[in-house]
């Protein structure tokens, strides 16, 4: 008789769960592995959502529930809600142990997620690492999960070079792809909300945007240029806004959105399914705004991407990915080259894109289980004097 694997992945928005949907599906459904999922961040609190309805759609088996109170006003408030995902994943892991738990990305939540896991013996699997994005301190958390972990699956080969940089065994360190990018090519049009169906194909713009909380710019002063932007587009077009996440000072973002959403023609989405947001991604004139989707799903949709600040800078991204400063007349010049090229039928190369990567983060996953020992010693990796 084969073991029961346990496993879980842990959840914290409305977009890492929408990123990894596929992927868990598969694990779920193997017979040798119990899964489950372990919830907490924006999915629980009302002003995002309670995202938590996707995931029940979904009919997964929730081990946990961490209510963390979001305070997203100062970094003392993110940082009171990563203690309390601190202390209740380490009570939680103390009596209920994994023999994988998987982590996307880069969020405080999920750093305190795997302190948590490390220090009671659990092994991670590490989603998106390698990854750089100079304005948001994502960047350090990132990097800091990585080094927790104990396994990785990188979207691109230039982030597997970087986490073995980081002193990661190569053996540990996989180039998998992006599911995010994979996501686009399978959008089901029967999970759509009516509303996104209803708007008029390439008559608007989708507008996601986050704090950059490393730099020292002003948000407000942000937010109203690009508002002011996009007033000035408002006669021919339509502008759709998509909440922000739950950074520091994106209180500000949200709240200025939801006043700029009373214009005629400006529609604002707290939250999404992947699906609704896919398919209203894909049939936009361009994504405008700092969300990674922009840089990963936005090429195999189809459509330009219009980068503003430095929230992303540091990433791999293809040429239909135009960076900006955030500037009015800079983000409309931007806008019009979008507009000369949106009809010439062009094809955008994704660096993110590899075939069946759901399927085989499941097949690598199963692998990783197959082959999984006892937590041993975890060394670091040294590459300075070893031969080329």
């Amino acid at each position: 008789m084969s073991k029961k694997y346990k496993v879980a992945y842990v959840t914290g928005s409305r977009a890492d769960y929408g990123i990894v949907r596929n992927y868990l599906f598969y694990l779920n459904q193997d017979k040798d592995i119990d899964f489950s999922l372990l919830v907490t961040g924006a999915h629980l609190d009302s002003r995002y959502g309670n995202s938590l309805s996707i995931i029940e759609k979904d009919n997964f088996n929730i081990d946990l529930k961490v209510n963390i109170d979001i305070d997203t006003t100062t970094n003392k408030g993110i940082l009171k809600s990563m203690a309390i995902i601190l202390d209740e994943f380490g009570s939680y892991f103390e009596n209920n142990k994994y023999d994988l738990l998987i982590i996307l990305g880069d969020r405080y939540e999920m750093m305190a997620v795997a302190q948590a896991a490390a220090m009671q013996k659990i092994p991670i699997l590490h989603l998106h690492g390698g990854e750089v994005t100079y304005g948001n301190y994502d960047e350090f958390i990132r990097h800091c999960i990585t080094k927790m972990s104990r396994y990785h699956f990188a979207s691109t080969e230039t982030y597997k070079n970087r986490i073995i940089q980081l002193g990661e065994n190569p053996n540990t360190v996989f180039n998998m792809g992006a599911l995010g990018a994979e996501n686009c090519t399978n959008i089901d049009e029967n999970l759509v909300a009516e509303n996104i169906k209803n708007l008029k194909k390439k008559t608007y713009l989708v507008v996601a945007f986050h704090p950059e909380t490393l730099s020292n710019i002003d948000l407000t002063k942000q937010v109203d240029i690009i508002i002011n932007t996009l007033e000035k587009l408002l006669g021919k077009y339509t502008v759709v806004l998509i909440g922000t996440n739950a950074d520091t000072k994106a209180d500000i973002i949200r709240n200025k959105w939801m006043e700029f959403s009373k214009k005629e023609n400006v529609h604002y989405f707290e939250n999404l399914n992947t699906d609704s947001y896919l398919y209203l991604l894909k049939n936009s004139i361009c994504l405008l705004g700092n969300s990674s989707s922009g840089i990963i799903e936005a090429p195999s949709l189809g459509i330009y991407s219009i980068n503003i600040g430095d929230r992303q800078k540091g990433r791999v991204h293809g040429e239909s990915v135009i960076d900006t400063i955030c500037d009015e007349q800079s983000i409309i010049s931007n806008f019009e080259i979008v507009l000369k090229n949106i009809n010439m039928g062009n094809s955008y190369l994704n660096p993110y894109y590899q075939k069946n990567v759901a399927k085989n983060y499941y097949l690598k996953t199963k692998q990783i289980l197959n082959e999984i020992k006892d937590i041993d010693l975890k060394e670091f990796y040294d590459i300075i004097g070893r031969k080329k």
